[in-house]
């Protein structure tokens, strides 16, 4: 956190005397103040301790425009903090009045105050800084010179490890270990791809896999092979197994490295809590270590892994066995021993299918141009009698699922979980929805199911064009990731950004879903731009929404007395200002339960 900048003006509070005798004060040019100033010592006493009885602020933000998502009082001029928690909001005038001598005061010149940004879709402690990332790369010859300027810098004899990498960058849209072998061809290298659902290795790493043209796909992935039957190096989804065995266990340093780095990227982005989509013995442990020293600067609720220890079976498809009550006990201790507001456990993640640009995401039809429909990853009556374990256990079940057969299929066991177990209020999740059917999207309200999305996913890069959208068709292509249509259904939509699959600068986000188009402003108009949606619509979806994501709305979300103070300060209105400008504002600062982590 940077200290001592000129962004914001900053004043002492007033001193006591002024708070107590404050009315009269203002008026001692028409009223006789010698009768309080000869107050008897008890009287002073008295007056002293009714002050301390309405405590001053430790904060005060005024003179600025403060969106509370709070539909009582949705806008107003400033707001005060004290504690952890917000203090009152009002006008500049009544904000100072709660001012003491020791109070900050900071003056917004006009700037605009908004609630914390919630992330409620990503995965900490994300990449190595130890590994490369090739996210920047446009074409392969730029993806290359990336990995040999890393190799060259890291110089050693183990595995290259890393990832980013992306269909489009690869001519025709085809990833091949020949790419990787031009870089480095006498040790191995594997790289996942930008999504995390597919591994490609040079031929050095593909060696010590003992993967051949002989070995079968598994049930739920795929070993890509090339038109004679080579392995390709490209493993898609269940098939990344087959590479696990090869590569390094990260180290636990390697991992807090990484969390603690993150984390500041985080903060510095406005971001004051995040859904963790993932968990692990080893994040738990840098999370423990994180909390013992007191670097914890998000409020991270964590999601732990459906299948709770139990394998699947050969055809990765079905359960070894069924899960049952007594597996889940780990579980439920998580849940009793971090209920938060800092950690807090109570989800569970699954995967029903995979991505549409490796065509492993569940379809009712075939991909463009093949017979492929995708791979459903759990056979339907164990996906639903799973589902309704957990819920019956009170858990929140978060399942992965991108295609319009595997979103069904998500929906279907939710409202069989519902029924079988007369439950409601469990809040299930899915995550990411990217190409529904539209009929399936009023389910989710009759169901009361949250539509987790990513903001960024509709930003139309180059891997647009090439591997996602002609698979799809335009009929499918024209309601993916259709923002708009999820809140018109009348659905409880949470923003996300699946970091590290993506940046998860909420602003960028924002701009995505508002806009639909790159950066640079392409295409013109956006990409299917009847799925824009509003900037007010956007901020909710990051804010409000992911809280009652996480069964926080009661403490967090809106800037309401009583509540958390977590909130952020822009340096420009993206509420007024033209769409196509809203990734020039700027995260001024991040305050995260009345302590700022952030400030430019």
């Amino acid at each position: 956190m940077k200290k001592g900048t000129d962004l914001f003006s900053r004043e002492k509070g007033t001193d006591l005397f002024s708070r107590v005798f404050g009315d009269f004060a203002q008026k001692r040019e028409k009223i006789n103040l010698s009768p309080f100033l000869n107050l008897s010592p008890f009287l002073l006493l008295l007056a002293f301790q009714a002050a301390a009885a309405d405590p001053a602020a430790d904060t005060v933000f005024v003179n600025g425009k403060v969106w509370t998502e709070d539909e009582a009082r949705p806008q107003v001029q400033a707001i005060a903090v004290l504690g952890e928690k917000i203090l009152a909001v009002g006008t500049s005038a009544e904000m100072r009045a709660l001012a003491g001598p020791r109070t900050t005061v900071i003056d917004l010149n006009g700037r605009l105050l908004i609630p914390g940004f919630q992330d409620s879709h990503l995965h900490f402690p994300g990449p190595s800084v130890n590994d490369v990332q090739v996210d920047d790369a446009r074409n392969v010859e730029e993806l290359q010179k990336i990995l040999r300027d890393f190799v060259k810098a890291h110089p050693g004899d183990g595995m290259q490890q890393g990832g980013g990498w992306t269909y489009g960058q690869f001519p025709g849209g085809k990833p091949h270990r020949k790419y990787l072998d031009a870089v480095l061809a006498d040790r191995p290298m594997v790289l996942d791809d930008r999504d995390g659902h597919v591994i490609l290795v040079n031929s050095k790493a593909l060696a010590m896999t003992g993967v051949t043209r002989d070995t079968p796909d598994p049930g739920d992935g795929r070993i890509v092979r090339d038109e004679h039957g080579e392995p390709t190096g490209e493993f898609d989804d269940g098939a990344k197994s087959l590479v696990y065995p090869i590569v390094p266990d990260a180290s636990f340093d390697d991992r807090y490295e990484a969390f603690i780095t993150h984390m500041d990227e985080a903060v510095a982005d406005g971001l004051t809590s995040a859904q963790n989509a993932s968990w692990s013995p080893m994040t738990h442990r840098v999370v423990l270590r994180a909390l013992a020293e007191g670097r914890v600067k998000l409020r991270l609720r964590f999601a732990t892994p459906i299948e709770a220890g139990v394998d699947y079976a050969a055809d990765k498809i079905h359960l070894s066995r069924p899960i049952t009550s007594a597996d889940l006990a780990y579980y439920r201790e998580l849940r009793e021993t971090f209920p938060g507001p800092l950690v807090k456990f109570g989800a569970i993640k699954g995967y029903v299918d995979g991505t549409v640009d490796a065509k492993t995401a569940a379809m009712f039809e075939p991909y463009v141009g093949t017979k492929e429909t995708g791979i459903p990853f759990w056979d339907p009556k164990e996906l639903n009698e799973t589902v309704a374990l957990y819920d019956r256990e009170g858990f929140q079940v978060m399942l992965h699922a991108i295609g319009d057969k595997g979103i069904s299929m998500a929906l279907d066991a939710y409202a069989y979980a519902a029924k079988t177990n007369g439950t409601t209020g469990r809040r299930h999740r899915v995550e990411h929805i990217e190409v529904p059917r539209l009929s399936d999207l009023p389910r989710f309200k009759e169901l009361g199911v949250i539509a987790s999305t990513q903001a960024i996913f509709c930003e139309p890069g180059p891997t647009t064009f090439v591997s996602y959208e002609p698979p799809l068709g335009p009929q499918r292509a024209s309601h993916a990731m259709p923002f708009k249509a999820i809140d018109d259904a009348g659905a409880v939509q949470a923003f996300g950004s699946d970091w590290s699959v993506f940046d998860f600068a909420p602003i960028r986000g924002i701009y995505d879903a508002v806009t639909r188009m790159t950066p640079e402003g392409t295409p013109k108009g956006g990409w299917y731009p009847q799925q824009r949606i509003s900037v007010e619509a956007a901020l909710r979806h990051f804010t409000r929404d992911g809280a009652y994501a996480s069964f926080d709305e009661n403490i967090r979300g809106t800037l309401t007395p009583g509540k958390l103070a977590d909130l952020v300060v822009l340096s420009d209105d993206i509420l007024t200002m033209p769409p196509q400008d809203i990734m020039k504002a700027r995260v001024l600062l991040t305050m995260m339960g009345g302590k700022i982590t952030y400030e430019e």
